[in-house]
């Protein structure tokens, strides 16, 4: 299976979903995937994967 874009949202929806906030997930996916393509969250840096989150918060 390969893994796209849309499973990309999907993980990066559930993830903030869990967490406290607001985010623009557009701009999250649109950054991760600028800076390592369409990837599984699980495969970066967990304190990374929250800094891109962090600086896409709508307050």
């Amino acid at each position: 299976m390969t893994f796209t874009s849309r499973d990309l949202r999907d993980q990066i929806i559930t993830a903030t979903d869990a967490s406290d906030g607001e985010y623009n997930i557009d701009a999250i996916l649109d950054e991760i995937i600028e800076e390592h393509g369409a990837v599984d969250i699980d495969t970066l840096d967990t304190g990374e994967f929250w800094a891109i989150v962090g600086k896409h918060a709508v307050a």
